[in-house]
This record gives structure tokens, C-alpha cells and sequence, in this order.
């Protein structure tokens, strides 16, 4: 069960990578055609990355390989956002309301009334899911992730492949 965003009081993302592992994300239809078929998993029309025995093949160790072009899924969890819902999960933003919900599987969230960083983070996700900003930065680790890993062109194909 998701919880509404107010009984939150605030999150913080420490590459852990347990979502990595108990999540398998789900892709947009152009995060689908992006990516090669072998890291696909078509269930009934909707599409998610095929993960590989219980990772994601993008991870490496607890690091994503992928990180500033990672799904729109991976980018928002823990939150979730959505056109209905609770009033405690409502946000306004541009005049349109959002109902915004925390996955309590992350082991990084804390309860109790939001802070003003989770407020930022909340009105963050609902900027990339509304297209109005694509910058995740507040919603994910601070590590360096390419100088961590030293990212090629190699390992980022996918970028670049289409169907």
C-alpha cells in the first residue's frame, strides 16, 4: 500500500538499490522503443525492463548504468503520481491537481509532517511527470555516476538503438 505523500516526513536516496531489485520498472512507449528487445518484457501490451535472474541488467552492484536516461519509473520511485486519489496525496501545481503517493519499501523514508526538502522532491516528481522539467536531480543519489563507472558509448547503447 502507497502512502500519501503528508504522512511523509521526508526521503532521501541512498543507492541502496533495493528498488533495482524488488521492482521491475515499467516503461513509456518511448522508453520501449528505445531499448533493445532483449532488455524488454512485453505483458500484454504494457512494457517493462526484462530483468536478468533478480537485477535489473543495468545495475552494477547497487549503481544504476543508466542513470541520467533511466525510464520515468525508475526516476520517480518512490513516488508515484497521479490525476485522482486521497486528499492527503494532493498537490496543486500549474493549476492542476496531482495525488502523490510514497512506496513504503524504500527503507530510506521517514513518517511524520513533510519537510520542506520532501515538499521540493513531491513538486519535483510532479514537474517529470507533467513533462515541465526533465531534471531528476533531487530525486536520486549525488554520487557521480559517470566517473563511477566510466561510462562509453558501449555502455549506453540503448540510447541510441531503435526498433
Amino acid at each position: 500500500m502507497k502512502l500519501p505523500w503528508r504522512k511523509v516526513r521526508m526521503w532521501k536516496c541512498y543507492a541502496c538499490g533495493k528498488c533495482c531489485i524488488a521492482y521491475t520498472p515499467k516503461l513509456t512507449y518511448y522508453e520501449y522503443l528505445k531499448m533493445p528487445e532483449q532488455f524488454v518484457m512485453d505483458k500484454r501490451g504494457r512494457y517493462y525492463i526484462r530483468k536478468f535472474g533478480r537485477r535489473c541488467p543495468f545495475q552494477n552492484r547497487n549503481l544504476c548504468m543508466i542513470q541520467y536516461s533511466k525510464p520515468l519509473s525508475c526516476r520517480l520511485f518512490p513516488f508515484s503520481v497521479h490525476r485522482r486519489g486521497d486528499e492527503r496525496a494532493l498537490i496543486e501545481y500549474g493549476g492542476e491537481e496531482y495525488y502523490v503517493y510514497v512506496d513504503p519499501f524504500c527503507p530510506n523514508i521517514t513518517l511524520g509532517n513533510p519537510t520542506k526538502s520532501l515538499m521540493e522532491k513531491v513538486i519535483q516528481a510532479v514537474k517529470l511527470v507533467s513533462g515541465k522539467e526533465g531534471d531528476f536531480s533531487r530525486l536520486t543519489c549525488n554520487i557521480d555516476f559517470k566517473n563511477q563507472f566510466k561510462l562509453q558509448s558501449s555502455n549506453n547503447y540503448f540510447l541510441k538503438a531503435k526498433r
